[in-house]
C-alpha cells in the first residue's frame, strides 16, 4: 500500500499541472467575458428604445457643418436607418460598459503579474476607463466638427451633399473606436516599461521611427481629409512623450536591479 502510493498519479504528474493554470485560466476568461457581455448586451436592448434619440443627437456635428437649407440625413433603402440604429446602440452599449469590460481585462490579466506589478492594476484600470471617455470626447467635440466643416466644405466647391445615414454612422463609429482605442497608447507602453519589456531609453531612441509609424496609422484609421488625421496623429505623439514622462520617473524610484 505504501508503495501504490508513492506512485505518480495523474494530479501528481508534472505535465498536468501546467495544463490544468491553463484550463483554469480559459474558464476564468470565458466567465468574465460572459459577464462583459451580458452588461453589453442589456444596454445594447436600452439604448434601442432610445436610439432615434440617440441618432439625433450623434447627427448634431453633421448639422453644424452642412449649410442651413440642406437636409441632414439620407437614406437609401428601407433597412438603412434600422442598421444605423442598430449601429449606434451596439456603439453607446460598449461606450457606457466600457467600466465593466476594462474591470474584467485588468483582473483578468492581475493573475499574469509578480507580486509588486499587481499593485498598478487598480490605477490602470482607472486610468483605461479615463483614457478610453476622453479619446471619445476629444473625437466627438474636437476633431469630428473640424473634419466634417473642412470635408463639406471642400465638397460644397463642386456639388450639393447627399449624405446617407449608414455613410455618417460608419464614419463616425471608425473615428470613435480609433480615437478611444490609440488614448490607450501610453497606458500600454508604461504598462510594458513596468514588466521590463522596453524602458524610456529605447522609447527615446525609436522616436522618429514611431513617430512616421503615428503618421501612417493615422492615414489608414481616419478618413482621408488631414484634419482628422492630424488630430489623431498629435494627441498620439503627446500620450507617446508622456509615456517616456512616465516611465523615466518609475524608473528613477524602482530599486537597482
Amino acid at each position: 500500500m505504501t508503495e501504490e502510493k508513492s506512485l505518480p498519479t495523474a494530479t501528481d504528474n508534472g505535465d498536468h499541472e501546467k495544463v490544468m493554470p491553463l484550463l483554469d485560466h480559459l474558464t476564468e476568461l470565458r466567465s468574465r467575458l460572459i459577464a462583459s457581455g451580458v452588461v453589453v448586451l442589456v444596454l445594447f436592448l436600452l439604448f434601442m428604445v432610445f436610439s432615434e434619440q440617440l441618432l439625433a443627437f450623434l447627427r448634431i456635428p453633421l448639422e453644424q457643418a452642412l449649410p442651413e437649407a440642406s437636409n441632414a440625413l439620407h437614406f437609401t433603402s428601407p433597412l438603412e436607418v434600422f442598421l444605423a440604429n442598430l449601429k449606434v446602440s451596439f456603439l453607446a452599449a460598449l461606450v457606457c460598459a466600457c467600466p465593466v469590460w476594462l474591470f474584467h481585462f485588468w483582473r483578468f490579466l492581475a493573475p499574469g503579474l509578480l507580486q509588486k506589478e499587481r499593485r498598478y492594476v487598480f490605477p490602470f484600470m482607472l486610468s483605461s476607463i479615463a483614457l478610453f471617455l476622453l479619446g471619445i470626447l476629444f473625437c466627438f467635440y474636437v476633431v469630428l466638427p473640424l473634419a466634417l466643416d473642412f470635408l463639406i466644405g471642400t465638397g460644397l466647391k463642386v456639388g450639393t451633399p447627399i449624405i446617407t445615414v449608414a455613410d455618417y454612422v460608419s464614419m463616425l463609429v471608425i473615428l470613435i473606436f480609433a480615437f478611444a482605442l490609440i488614448f490607450e497608447t501610453p497606458l500600454i507602453l508604461v504598462l510594458l516599461g513596468i514588466l521590463g519589456l522596453i524602458d524610456s531609453g529605447d522609447l527615446r531612441t525609436h522616436r522618429k521611427l514611431v513617430l512616421v509609424g503615428i503618421i501612417v496609422m493615422a492615414a489608414l484609421l481616419t478618413p482621408p481629409d488631414p484634419i482628422s488625421q492630424i488630430g489623431l496623429a498629435l494627441p498620439v505623439c503627446g500620450m507617446y512623450e508622456l509615456a517616456i514622462v512616465v516611465l523615466a520617473a518609475l524608473e528613477k524610484k524602482a530599486p537597482p536591479a
